[in-house]
């Protein structure tokens, strides 16, 4: 846990005297569910290599409730960050609206039918995180491959929107963290969130945990959602 709030203080752009590591973090948080999909805000904030600037975007993601797959993504925006030195890294600084379409997250899950759900912030007892595995009621759910494989399933979605909004020229290419790919070297370090919904289907109780992990060299961090069942 120390070690992901360090990497999430490099994010914030803390005051350091030397130039930080080039570090991205993607962040899922529930928004709505259908009795087939659970809908997510995801926020991916990529400090560049710098201080002083980032990328920062929005987008509603759609999960389906039976694989635990992102299925369709919305934008909702995307934006160029820049704080300058004289701001203190108190003020906001300049944003950028960049390039491209956008959608509008009410209309969408208006549209698709989706119930607003608020989830509890004191977890669920019957789910425990042990040696890098999830377990439901003492069995193992989902070993530590197995979680690599459903954050690849939820996160991946993405991995064409991105580099899209930048370039070589425009930011350098320096190297980042690509946590889409489920055979990338290094270890996953994960902590289970206590931010957990409860949702109810025929003859199944269906217990929606959130993840926290980072690559082992602490250049990004990312969190996603398993989608454990419970008979009733």
């Amino acid at each position: 846990m120390k070690r992901l709030l360090f990497l999430a203080a490099l994010l914030l752009g803390t005051a350091a005297w030397a130039t930080p590591p080039r570090i991205t973090a993607s962040e899922d948080r529930m928004m709505a569910a259908t009795q087939t999909h659970l809908y997510v805000l995801r926020e991916i904030v990529d400090n560049l290599g710098s201080h002083y600037t980032g990328l920062h975007d929005q987008h509603l993601v759609e999960i389906s409730l039976e694989s635990g797959a992102a299925t369709r993504f919305w934008p909702l925006r995307r934006m160029h960050v820049n704080r300058l030195p004289e701001n203190n890294f108190v003020l906001p600084g300049e944003v950028q609206d960049l390039d491209g379409s956008t959608a509008d997250l009410t209309a969408v899950l208006r549209e698709v039918g989706a119930q607003p759900i608020a989830p509890s912030a004191w977890g669920a007892e019957e789910v425990t995180f042990d040696n890098g595995a999830l377990s439901l009621k003492g069995e193992v759910a989902l070993t530590p491959f197995g979680i690599r494989a459903l954050g690849r399933g939820q996160l991946a979605i993405l991995r064409d929107a991105y580099p899209a909004i930048e370039t070589a020229d425009e930011h350098g290419a320096g190297k980042r963290i690509d946590f889409y790919d489920l055979y990338a070297k290094g270890d996953w370090l994960c902590v289970l969130h206590p931010e957990t919904s409860v949702l109810f289907r025929a003859a199944e109780k269906l217990i929606i945990t959130k993840l926290h992990c980072q690559d082992a060299e602490l250049n990004g961090v990312w969190s996603f959602h398993a989608i454990l069942k419970d008979d009733l």
